[in-house]
């Protein structure tokens, strides 16, 4: 169970690894809405599935 999570949720490091931008763009389209993001405690978690709608 906690493998499938890890697959299917990635992290603000992963995100702008994968789209060319900074961390803190990540984090500054997670805190206005731009992209969907769950935060579990202090860490952002974004849902791949969410990413590939946009």
């Amino acid at each position: 169970m906690l493998s499938d999570y890890r697959n299917d949720y990635l992290t603000p490091y992963e995100v702008a690894d994968e789209f060319g931008i900074s961390l803190t763009t990540v984090y500054n389209l997670l805190r206005s809405g731009k992209i969907p993001g769950i935060k579990i405690g202090k860490v952002w978690r974004i849902p791949i599935e969410e990413l590939r709608r946009m």
